[in-house]
């Protein structure tokens, strides 16, 4: 599902919020057919001359490769096909692994760009992250 809206606490501009769902032609865990159904959502609900407060991409009913079955209308890949997919992104996998989080992404801006995400109010994250926690000294 691709959403987008508008600021709805700004009333003195244009108001507009929609979403699409994009369902796929096979179940996938190739970033690049998401990331390709995800731009194809968001041309068919992209409106110019809004100013977009909040954009996203939801995945919904996610179930495991060994559940994985075919219905009748599907697109199959071929063997080779579904193989080289796997590779593809187990190789990007074990590389942002071995050199860093998001050290290989699919044509994503990088940090410090304009569109950066603005994190400057986020709370700590006490439960999730070793440096976000309170030493304290005596």
């Amino acid at each position: 599902m691709v959403f987008v809206n508008t600021n709805r606490f700004q009333l003195d501009q244009p108001q507009y919020r929609n979403r699409v769902v994009v369902p796929l032609t096979r179940p996938t865990d190739d970033s690049r057919e998401i990331a390709q159904a995800a731009t194809q959502g968001l041309q068919a609900i992209f409106l110019a001359g809004y100013r977009y407060h909040k954009a996203g991409v939801m995945l919904l009913d996610l179930s495991a490769d060994a559940h994985r079955q075919l219905s009748l209308d599907e697109t199959p890949q071929s063997e080779a096909e579904r193989w080289r997919s796997q590779r593809l992104m187990a190789t990007v996998d074990r590389l942002n692994r071995e050199l860093g989080r998001d050290s290989v992404t699919l044509g994503l801006p990088r940090q410090g760009n304009a569109w950066a995400l603005r994190c400057e109010r986020r709370t700590p994250r006490y439960t999730t992250r070793w440096s976000d926690l309170v030493r304290v000294k005596s």
